[in-house]
């Protein structure tokens, strides 16, 4: 299992064990994220983009949150959308999944998931950013 058990919790832990489909996924696929870096070319560029996503993971975020708690369905929907997509272009994987379960759930008009999901998408963004930290430092050694 490739969860980082240092930055969850234990009723975190508890979740992630009721879902593999989340669970076994890399938090950060190394892969996708170095070829972006490869094919962009350009390590200012490359670091802008990654400070983008970063801003824009965070505001979506709280879009999320706040549709959630607002039951706008349509607003939930495409935030989450939005952050999955940007989250698979930068090879954040765990977090691109969960948010595309939340998308296809809240199609339906309504928000039919559990507050922890909220949780969990907040925690997997946390260590996204840990992870792309870590890599990004790498990268300038």
């Amino acid at each position: 299992m490739s969860i980082n058990k240092e930055y969850i919790n234990s009723e975190m832990l508890i979740f992630y064990n009721s879902y593999p489909e989340f669970s076994d996924l890399p938090t950060l696929d190394i892969n996708v994220f170095q070829d972006l870096r490869i094919s962009i070319d350009d390590d200012l560029l490359f670091s802008d983009l990654v400070t983008i996503y970063l801003n824009s993971a965070e505001t979506l975020l709280d879009t999320i949150q706040i549709s959630f708690v607002n039951y706008d369905a349509a607003k939930f929907s495409i935030s989450c959308h939005s952050l999955k997509s940007t989250s698979a272009s930068i090879g954040a994987r765990k977090l691109a999944c969960i948010c595309k379960y939340l998308e296809e759930i809240s199609k339906s008009g309504s928000i039919s998931v559990s507050k922890e999901y909220l949780s969990l998408v907040s925690s997997e963004y946390d260590q996204a950013v840990i992870a792309i930290k870590d890599k990004i430092i790498q990268f300038m050694k």
